[in-house]
């Protein structure tokens, strides 16, 4: 016989259909995961964790092992298996193997909310399918271990496996399955709606299976003691038969009618989980709109500085996006719409998986940083993968993000020279000419109409053309042609830069910034010429500025016909020439960085239109006096620094000799120190916290005792205490012994007959039965005599076995274990039966 009464040590038919319909909860729980994973490996790691609770809750019913150890064993074979599981890429060596143990642990922490920042399908990118794992593994265990230990608990197996399969709903996706009609009817979600029915009818028949095996075996149990035998129905199979097609087709009714009710009256606008629900991790607020910097790429510093280097590029590749604008607040143009902010699901960029989806002709590149610094990476097309290359490959892999709607992306732990990264893209195909856009039929993704100048309004009137997109590229060709290119409002100095290699055109000086203002002030300088000139008088070009300025007025017109538009910067590669110099072999420099505009159709195809000024046509001299601009350089305070001398102190304002600065990399062994130091603490706190809070809930609960108002609770508080130590050292839980009668079986079991536990009971009987009740000097000493007691429970143990006491939580279940069990055990260890004492 094995210890709690179990009679057999191989799984009968019973406990193996109970494991059944476990494993069916289970299915169940990765078939909703599916969407976010998308990869063969989910089913190695469901396998895995199910075969490994299976085992783990076997071992855990054969030995009658306490929940304590059962969680030990459990957390012992995550850390082992979460590897080989959820971590497949760390399979490569032995190092590689030891790594990922680390990175499993750390991601037990912060996986979950990485998972609903980054874009699904994951596959096993990473760590992500640490949080599948560990669920399927621990619910799995804990279902198992309810319906094979304890029968009255096994219904507990379904709330249990329930949190696994919502783990695929909430972390999912927010948009739902493809709707499915037919005659009468409609489901939205029929996805959603298969998954919670399968979970629905796997749960009713597990618990239905369960009711009847408890029933056949009180049944049996009854016969067996009355020697009373059941008489076996001869039409009994075709009642069953009756009886479960008719619970069938309840059951498929109920379900149609709230199916089809819950699709067509109650379907919420947007599925809310828990992706859309977070906010974004980038907070793009705190860097300043790379439109705002174009003009510092071509200074005398940075117009021939190697930014980076394309190699290996096929060539479809033309052109490399490094910003898209799509929101403009009347000051500047950025990525966030100001009105919404970051919560903006979106301009969200998040975490990419290793594997991106996207329709195209596929292409590929590699590029190698060179004096870049900026945040956003250039890339090319529509991603479908990127791998970083270098001393840095892991540091930019995690703080790289991408937005999907916008095709780039950005680089958020800085990149320094020499870094490099491989990608693979899809280039959509651009079939679609700007003249031939049609223009959507709603207002959304339109700026606010008190954003566009009204001078911008009166010009489009002079030009008298059509509204549609032949009209607009109209538009955007007249604006080029009446431009002229600016990169400064002083003249650049040297015979170098990008005045020279503008092969001798004039200089003409102009303002940065693309606020209205700024904007609107081209379009009056245009519309002032066109009407003093006319439209056949003389030349037209009046308009001074650059790719900043022109990209947002280009962009407006479009917004104003009622185009949906946005600003993309970036470069042109060789084999296209759009008044920029384009890329020399591959190599980009400030002197290559350009502005184009990307204008969407009712269709939602995005259009590029390029809008560089001329600068072979020189500037019209009007016939009265010219004058400089009178526009002030607008100043952002946010982004204003002041900049103090080399050598000023800024405490005293006086000059002082300067200092030697250390070396850059003098303290660079701080870091990797401090996050080894942060990570192996981070460590500790996460295995070590549910060892912790097991030793605060028992002191929390001998203190409240301890500290009762009474001194009669006080003492039969005390009495409690020493039975939870007794139990938690390995002595038998009490059921129906009276307390003399348990301090005398606890002495048996030990060994010893020195009577302190006989004294402890007789002293709180006399506390709690006696007709004088306590003082507060009595339940002081019967407290000391506790102390005393609990230590003796440990006395000659191994440090093991009393670690084990300190953290077992028998204690806590004590009151809730099945009293036949109990009392079998009680037998086992030759306690009288049929004692029926006070109950405690």
């Amino acid at each position: 016989m094995t210890r709690s009464g179990t009679t057999s040590r191989t799984p009968t038919s019973t406990e193996l259909i109970n494991a059944g319909f476990i494993a069916a909860m289970a299915a169940v729980a990765v078939w909703a995961a599916w969407p976010i994973y998308q990869t063969g490996y989910l089913l190695v790691t469901a396998i895995g964790a199910f075969l490994a609770s299976a085992l783990i809750a076997w071992f855990g019913r054969l030995r009658s092992s306490s929940w304590t150890t059962v969680a030990l064993i459990t957390l012992g074979a995550y850390l082992v298996l979460g590897v080989p599981l959820a971590l497949p890429a760390a399979l490569g060596s032995v190092p590689a193997a030891l790594s990922g143990v680390l990175d499993v642990v750390v991601a037990t922490v912060f996986s979950w909310k990485q998972l609903v920042t980054i874009s699904i399908p994951v596959g096993t990118y990473q760590s992500m399918l640490v949080p599948m794992f560990l669920l399927l593994l621990v619910c799995s265990t804990v279902a198992l271990s309810l319906t094979w230990r304890a029968s009255r608990r096994g219904a507990l197996a379904v709330p249990v496996m329930f949190v696994a399969q919502l783990f695929g709903l909430l972390f999912g996706s927010g948009e739902e399955s493809t709707p499915t009609s037919g005659p009468g009817f409609l489901v939205a979600g029929p996805r959603e709606a298969a998954i919670g029915l399968a979970a629905l009818i796997v749960a009713v028949g597990y618990l239905v299976w369960r009711v009847k095996q408890e029933r056949s075996a009180a049944i049996r149990v009854t016969a067996s003691a009355s020697g009373v035998r059941r008489r076996r129905r001869t039409a009994g199979a075709a009642n069953r038969v009756r009886q479960a097609l008719l619970g069938a087709g309840i059951l498929l009714i109920a379900v149609s009618v709230a199916v089809t009710t819950v699709s067509t009256f109650a379907r919420p606008a947007e599925r809310e989980v828990l992706r859309t629900a977070i906010s974004p991790d980038v907070d793009l607020n705190d860097f300043v709109s790379p439109l705002t910097q174009y003009r510092g790429f071509f200074s005398a510093d940075a117009y021939e500085a190697e930014l980076f280097r394309v190699t290996n590029a096929s060539p479809e590749v033309t052109r490399i996006r490094l910003a898209v604008l799509s929101h403009y607040d009347g000051q500047v143009f950025r990525t966030v719409d100001p009105a919404r902010g970051d919560s903006a699901r979106q301009t969200a960029f998040q975490r990419v998986p290793s594997v991106l989806d996207a329709a195209g002709n596929p292409v590929s590149l590699d590029i190698e940083l060179g004096d870049y610094g900026q945040v956003w990476l250039p890339t090319a097309g529509n991603l479908t993968s990127i791998s970083f290359t270098g001393d840095n490959e892991q540091s930019l892999a995690d703080g790289f993000f991408y937005n999907r709607d916008f095709a780039s992306g950005v680089e958020l732990n800085g990149t320094t020279s020499g870094d490099g990264y491989s990608l693979t893209a899809a280039l959509p195909p651009d079939s679609t000419a700007l003249a031939d856009l049609e223009k959507p039929s709603t207002s959304a993704g339109l700026v606010d109409e008190s954003h566009i100048p009204e001078s911008l309004r009166e010009w489009v009137q002079a030009q008298e053309v059509s509204s549609d997109g032949a009209g607009l590229e109209v538009l955007i060709t007249r604006l080029r042609e009446r431009g002229y290119l600016s990169h400064s409002i002083a003249t650049p100095p040297g015979d170098s830069g990008w005045l020279a290699a503008l092969g001798g055109a004039p200089f003409e000086p102009s303002l940065a910034g693309h606020s209205m203002e700024r904007v609107g002030t081209l379009f009056t300088t245009m519309l002032d010429k066109q009407n003093l000139v006319g439209t056949t008088g003389g030349s037209l070009v009046s308009a001074v500025g650059d790719d900043e300025q022109f990209a947002v007025a280009a962009a407006l017109l479009a917004q104003n016909l009622g185009f949906p538009s946005r600003v993309v910067l970036g470069f042109v590669l060789a084999g296209e020439s759009t008044g920029i110099p384009a890329c020399t072999d591959g190599v980009c420099a400030g002197k290559n960085l350009t502005a184009w505009v990307e204008v969407a159709g009712a269709d939602g195809t995005w259009v590029r239109a390029d809008v560089t000024p001329q600068h072979e046509v020189p500037l019209a001299v009007l016939e009265e006096e010219r004058s400089d601009p009178q526009n002030d350089t607008e100043v952002t305070q946010s982004s204003a620094i002041e900049q103090l001398p080399p050598d000023a102190d800024p405490s005293s304002g006086d000059d002082e000799p300067a200092t030697e600065e250390p070396p850059a990399d003098a303290l660079g062994w701080l870091w990797p120190l401090l996050r080894g130091v942060g990570i192996g603490l981070l460590i500790a706190i996460v295995v070590a916290t549910p060892f912790i809070t097991i030793l605060l809930a028992k002191a929390k609960r001998r203190f409240d005792r301890r500290r009762a108002v009474e001194p009669t609770t006080r003492i039969a508080g005390g009495w409690d205490e020493y039975l939870d130590s007794a139990v938690d050292h390995g002595l038998p839980a009490p059921e129906i012994l009276t307390r003399s009668e348990l301090a005398d079986a606890f002495a048996t079991a030990r060994g010893s007959r020195d009577g302190s536990g006989v004294l402890l009971a007789e002293l709180a009987d006399a506390a709690v039965f006696g007709p004088i009740p306590p003082n507060e000097q009595g339940s002081d000493a019967f407290w000391q005599l506790v102390d005393s007691e609990r230590a003796l429970l440990g006395e000659g143990s191994s440090p093991w076995a009393r670690a084990r006491a300190a953290l077992s939580l028998r204690s806590f279940s004590r009151y809730l274990g099945d009293g036949r069990r109990g009392k079998k055990r009680y037998s086992q260890m030759t306690y009288r039966q049929g004692t029926r004492g006070v109950s405690q």
